[in-house]
Parts: C-alpha cells; sequence; structure tokens
C-alpha cells in the first residue's frame, strides 16, 4: 500500500482536443507562442487562445529542478508517470485538469466541446493503470444537462471525482443550481474537488493575481460550511484542494462569530467542527500541522503534490516530508498521506457502482 495523491495535475496537448467531433472543430483552442510580455503571470510564453483568453499551455517559461519531464506531464508517457508515483511511493494519483482550473467560459456549446473532449482523452490516458491512475471530471457547468451526461461518463471510466472552482458562473457552490450535478456526483460515489483557479478575471494573469484564487477558498469553504448541503446531499465528499489548511482556523473563527449572515453560530473553536463531515482540506507538509488539526481533526485532512505543474504548489516529496515531521503522532500523519484520501475519492469501493 502506497500514499494517496490527493491533487495532481496533466498538462493539456493537442491530442486533449482531437476528441473534439467533427462539427466541434471551431471550438479548437489555437496555440500562441509569444515572447512572455503578453502576462505578468512568471513570464509563461506559449497558450493556448481560446474564448478570448490566453491560457497557459504547458507552463513553458517556468523550470524546477527535478521535476518530471513533459511527456510524464502531459500524459504522452503514461508508464513514465506510474514510474514516477513508483518512486515517490505514491499508489494513486488523482489528475486534474490544468485548462479547466483557468479557462472562463460564456459560450456554453464550446464549453461541452471542450470538456467533452478533455473527459474522453482522460479515459483513454488512464485507462492502462485504473487502480494506479484516477481523475476528475471537467464540467461544462453552463449546460447541466451535459454535465450530468459527463459525471456518467467520468463514473464509466475511471473518475474518482469532478472539478469545481471557489465560485462558478457567478454562483456560490451552494447555489441550488448546481444541484443537478451534486446528486449525480454523490449517485455515483465521486467527490467534489474544489480546486484553486481563476475566478476573478482579470487578476488572475497578475504576477500576485493567483492569491486572490487563494484567498478565495476561504469563502468556498464558509459557504459549503454553513450551508444545508450535507442535509440536502448527505454522502456528497468536498476537498479543497491546493491553498493548503493554514486559513481553516480564520474561517472557523469567521463562522462562529456569523460572518454567513445569519445569528452567531456559536461554534466552539476547541470542538474540531470537521470531525464527522464529509469535507475534506488538503494540507500542505510544512504547515502548523498541531494548530489546524484543532479544527480539522485527524479524519478529514489529505495531502498532495501538485505532480505536472512546476510552480508555487510543487512539493513532489510532500508525502515522506509530512511522515518525517515528530510534532503530529506517526498514526495522525499515516491517515493523512493514505486512509483519508482513500476515504474521500472512495478508493477501496469493492464494487462498481453501475452506470
Amino acid at each position: 500500500m502506497g500514499f494517496i495523491d490527493a491533487d495532481t495535475h496533466v498538462l493539456e496537448t493537442d491530442a486533449t482536443w482531437s476528441y473534439l467531433a467533427d462539427d466541434e472543430a471551431r471550438f479548437r483552442p489555437n496555440t500562441l507562442d509569444t515572447d512572455g510580455s503578453q502576462t505578468e503571470w512568471h513570464g509563461l510564453r506559449r497558450f493556448w487562445y481560446t474564448q478570448g483568453q490566453l491560457v497557459p499551455r504547458g507552463l513553458t517559461g517556468l523550470h524546477v529542478e527535478g521535476i518530471p519531464d513533459d511527456g510524464v506531464r502531459m500524459l504522452d508517457d503514461v508508464p513514465g508517470r506510474v514510474a514516477w508515483m513508483d518512486r515517490l511511493g505514491i499508489e494513486t494519483q488523482i489528475i486534474i485538469s490544468s485548462f479547466f482550473i483557468v479557462t472562463l467560459f460564456s459560450d456554453a456549446d464550446a464549453q461541452v466541446a471542450l470538456a467533452r473532449a478533455y473527459n474522453r482523452w482522460m479515459a483513454e490516458c488512464c485507462k492502462p493503470f485504473p487502480e494506479r491512475l484516477r481523475w476528475s471530471v471537467a464540467l461544462p457547468l453552463h449546460d447541466m444537462d451535459a454535465a450530468v451526461e459527463e459525471i456518467r461518463f467520468g463514473a464509466a471510466h475511471g473518475a474518482a471525482s469532478v472539478l469545481m472552482r471557489a465560485h462558478e458562473n457567478k454562483r456560490l457552490l451552494s447555489d441550488t443550481y448546481f444541484d443537478p450535478i451534486y446528486a449525480e456526483a454523490e449517485k455515483f460515489d465521486l467527490s467534489v474537488g474544489v480546486h484553486i483557479g481563476n475566478t476573478f478575471d482579470p487578476t488572475y494573469t497578475k504576477l500576485n493575481g493567483v492569491m486572490f484564487s487563494v484567498a478565495a477558498m476561504t469563502g468556498a469553504f464558509v459557504n459549503v460550511f454553513t450551508s444545508n448541503l450535507g442535509e440536502r446531499f448527505p454522502n456528497l465528499r468536498f476537498s479543497f484542494l491546493e491553498a493548503g489548511a493554514e486559513w481553516l482556523p480564520f474561517a472557523m473563527r469567521a463562522i462562529s462569530r456569523g460572518i454567513d449572515g445569519a445569528a452567531r453560530r456559536d461554534v466552539a473553536l476547541g470542538e474540531t467542527p470537521l470531525a464527522g463531515t464529509n469535507l475534506y482540506v488538503a494540507c500542505t507538509y510544512e504547515e502548523d500541522l498541531p494548530r489546524i488539526l484543532e479544527f480539522a481533526g485527524e479524519d478529514n485532512l489529505v495531502l498532495g503534490t501538485d505532480f505536472g505543474h512546476s510552480d508555487f504548489g510543487l512539493d513532489l516529496e510532500a508525502h515522506r516530508g509530512l511522515l518525517a515531521r515528530t510534532d503530529v503522532d506517526e498514526r495522525i500523519l499515516r491517515k493523512i498521506v493514505d486512509a483519508n484520501g482513500r476515504r474521500l475519492y472512495g478508493l477501496d469501493r469493492a464494487a462498481e457502482i453501475a452506470v
């Protein structure tokens, strides 16, 4: 048994869009090579041009020593990716899109076409290693019927979660607009992975703008925690990914003071409020875990490496780094690197759910 990597990524390629239908070819993103001045965000030079936006392609311009080569990160070399996992002690990766955490859509037809192409590409890439490579469904959230169909496809082809950001379509995650996808995800035992991403156009293209995306995770958590989603969908699991977990004490204090607009909820700060809930937070290996555990408890923290990217979120040896800590009981650390992720993503379900 190895570690569960709760948050990894793929870099999309031309092969991704080869799954577009002939009548959807007009939606194919174009490649634009630049001198890096078109965005302040890390001086990236290569982009997808789609929906009037520049979307980073392949993170060209970012280089970190010791990261996997492009073939591994782009899933051109799937066995090579699994070999990297073996090297890091990872049993299962949850793979999340790079393109769909950045792109904003106003054209529903384009979003449906590109999400459908991406999901079929991912299913094909991960098929040779169904127990090692699991993935997150890209959802065309402007078309709920199409989104439900994509969840069904993903559930039948190795997906473990569905992808969302801190808010979508100018709606909070608790908005009943999203109920059809929550119901379908719950039906097929897929979690909802809330990942940092572009919800603040145009600031996301600025050098420090990505921090607005990180900060938005706190708001998304407060919204979900104080909503009645847990009553409406009692078996639906949410995760909050790549923003660390040190915001959790602040969020809980804000909730206890009634920041959600209701009367003060009187949440005692020492009660490990996440314990017993279906809400999971991805911590980092170097955070103040003793403090975080007061609020999260030992069953609701998971860990991801950001494998595939080469930015501030990357910690390839995060699982081993966490286990090397001496300020938290090893039993709890092992839950974070293994058992909690299995429970979040339903990885130990013995029988397949009929689709």
